[in-house]
């Protein structure tokens, strides 16, 4: 038996010993749910483990962010994130493990990648002198994509720094059992804006006294949606989306002023730019049309996370090794998400996979109040990860 097959086999084995108290894990977050920065008893708990497996850890980074390194090899150190955030969604699944507190929810199953990390980290544990550095990145606050930024500027990086950083996301499009990846971007830029209309109050039933911020939003709106239909390539991906819009206290009064939130999604640095500077125009030219001002304020976002081929192709390659060929899927579209990932990705070589995790018989889908998974996600990306993290550092 070959080294590479001995090792896989030592991964098989230890994974179904260790998958019943994964899925435990993973239960006992989904029913206790914890917001962005507040994941206090999440944090203890995954201190807890990893002081069970004798695993050396730093907390703060983020707030309750945690790291957590083992393996003093000479080879690279390997990074590997899994974020443990929850929603504001008030569950409607019914699972025997459901949401404890009413308005949170593990939506998008951070749940399940907490669980994956901590299987890893007790598989690594169990191995032979690891040829590397394994670094575990448990990290809070992805869904306001804040997180990953948080644990940067509290030093994470000083703290251990990482050659190459691997990330992974549940996935409910494809089966619970497979790993599916893309050849390029897998999650999508996204850019936060909010739009000021100003113009000036009267009386509804004297509007040509006033400047009707109202109907100048509504013209705004119409207009922002043509950025993507005619002014994007029709092959680059670009999403631009008003999610709220606020003006006005009576119905028989125009207000001085109309506040929008949206976003911009894409795929592409140039259409990024691009989406943001015809915003600005339009917003110009509506403000020209009704005599009134409009003021685009944007925020930062995340980039695009784009894999490196350099680190994705040998992950693959032992991915097929240890779940089978047939299992790994290639994509064909990135996701229109975001990932904050992206925080890691832009700054070291990187690779993020999806991990199958349909229910079979439950269509559902990330953020839904009756988001569930497949529970096989767990192992199956137990086992492809840990493979991959021993490869990347130069074991066989």
């Amino acid at each position: 038996m070959s080294n590479a097959t001995n090792l896989a086999s030592q991964i098989n084995a230890i994974t179904a010993e260790i998958s019943d108290d994964l899925i435990r894990i993973r239960r006992w977050m989904h029913e206790n749910p914890e917001l962005a920065f507040e994941e206090v008893k999440t944090s203890a708990m995954i201190k807890e483990e990893l002081d069970k497996y004798g695993v050396s850890w730093k907390g703060g980074f983020g707030k309750t962010g945690i790291c957590a390194t083992l393996g003093d090899g000479t080879g690279p150190t390997i990074a590997l994130r899994g974020d443990f955030d929850a929603l504001p969604i008030h569950e409607t699944g019914t699972p025997d493990y459901a949401s404890k507190t009413p308005g949170k929810m593990h939506a998008c199953g951070h749940d399940a990648h907490t669980a994956i990390l901590l299987g890893v980290v007790r598989v690594l544990t169990r191995l032979d002198a690891l040829p590397g550095k394994a670094m575990f990145i448990f990290q809070p606050a992805e869904e306001g994509l804040g997180g990953a930024r948080a644990m940067l500027d509290d030093g994470l990086f000083e703290y251990c720094d990482p050659d190459i950083v691997l990330g992974y996301h549940n996935w409910p499009l494809i089966p619970g059992g497979t790993i599916g990846w893309h050849p390029q971007t897998a999650f999508a830029s996204t850019d936060p804006f909010d739009i000021q209309v100003r113009g000036k109050s009267g009386h509804g039933a004297h509007p040509h006294l006033t400047k009707d911020p109202i109907v100048a939003a509504a013209s705004l709106v119409s207009g922002l949606q043509t950025i993507v239909s005619r002014q994007v390539a029709p092959l680059s991906a670009a999403v631009l989306s008003i999610g709220r819009i606020e003006g006005g206290t009576a119905r028989n009064q125009i207000p001085d002023t109309v506040t929008l939130e949206g976003t911009t999604r894409s795929q592409d640095s140039v259409v990024r730019d691009q989406i943001r500077e015809a915003i600005t125009l339009q917003c110009a030219g509506v403000a020209t049309q009704f005599g009134v001002e409009i003021t685009p304020v944007f925020h930062t976002g995340v980039p695009p996370v784009v894999n490196n081929r350099d680190i994705l192709d040998p992950v693959l390659d032992v991915t097929r090794q240890i779940i089978g060929a047939e299992k790994v899927l290639e994509l064909p579209d990135g996701s229109m998400g975001s990932e904050d990932f992206a925080e890691f990705s832009t700054r070291k070589p990187a690779a993020h996979l999806r991990i199958g995790s349909q229910l079979e018989h439950h269509n559902t889908m990330l953020h839904r109040s009756d988001f569930d998974l497949d529970e096989t996600c767990i192992p199956t990306a137990v086992r492809a990860l840990s493979l991959a993290m021993i490869s990347l550092m130069g074991g066989k």
